[in-house]
């Protein structure tokens, strides 16, 4: 049996982070380095990954910076020769990249918006998946977490300005999600996914805020938090067990499963 402390040991580990300029990526990026991996960050913005890379560096871990956008094909293959090529092996990756867009109800939704965001939240983390998949076989050993939402499991009542596209990606992710597992417990790699609920301090949090004004996001908020059970936001250190536990052996016999972080939400 292992002890606590090697159970969630990830020393001589490679993590990828996606999505990690800021936000929830950044905060699962520092999780996995004070847990002793190498972690390879990875987003759109340089000063972003610049800012997550001084924080990762206070953990004493080796850090990749890699500049890329996951919904173009030659960035996500680049990603990971470069990973490959600083660190030798890929342990752990977390698809956490993701964008929303402006609300419109589910027949007004410009075509264009549902391309890009398609292309980023599923088509992005497909080809990531792939790719990851491909390194990790070869090693016969790997975990892969991917970071749905509460919306991948339930749908959205009007009144909180729902987006169609984002709830299909996310139903979608989770579909991945499992079909993953099945395929590829056999060549010793686990895939799980969280769902969050309603978080504090997240890009698509914020770029909700670019798109509303603020009377109407503050009545949004305060919706949210009245129908959660906790009667709060999540914040990203709420995440950050849950992260560790399925990135390490910890979660060693958990595949295909999707974890909902939503103080209630979806019990209700």
């Amino acid at each position: 049996m292992h002890s606590i402390n090697k159970l969630f040991d990830l020393r001589g580990k490679t993590a990828l982070v996606t999505g990690a300029s800021s936000g929830l990526g950044r905060g699962f990026a520092q999780t996995l380095a004070e847990a002793g991996a190498d972690v390879v960050i990875t987003g759109r913005s340089r000063d972003g990954l610049d800012q997550t890379g001084v924080i990762l560096e206070r953990a004493g871990g080796r850090i990749l910076k890699v500049v890329g956008d996951m919904s173009a094909p030659a960035d996500v293959i680049r990603l990971m020769d470069e990973t490959v090529s600083t660190f030798g092996q890929l342990d752990i990756a977390v698809n956490n990249a993701g964008i929303t867009h402006k609300p419109n109800r589910f027949h007004e939704i410009p075509l264009e918006d549902w391309n890009r965001l398609m292309a980023i939240n599923l088509t992005g983390v497909f080809m990531c998946m792939q790719n990851e998949l491909r390194l990790m076989v070869r090693q016969k050993s790997g975990v892969i977490i991917n970071i749905t939402s509460i919306l991948g499991l339930v749908g959205l009542s009007p009144e909180l300005s729902p987006r169609a596209s984002y709830i299909a990606a996310k139903h979608a992710l989770i579909g991945l999600t499992k079909q993953a597992a099945l395929e590829y417990a056999g060549d010793g790699i686990r895939v799980n996914a969280i769902a969050p609920g309603w978080f504090e301090g997240t890009n698509i949090a914020r770029e909700r805020l670019a798109v509303q004004d603020e009377e109407s996001a503050g009545k949004r908020s305060e919706q949210l938090i009245s129908m959660t059970p906790l009667k709060r936001r999540g914040k990203i250190e709420d995440l950050s067990g849950l992260l560790l536990c399925l990135a390490s052996e910890g979660s060693s016999f958990i595949t295909g499963q999707t974890f909902a972080v939503d103080g209630g939400w979806t019990a209700c």
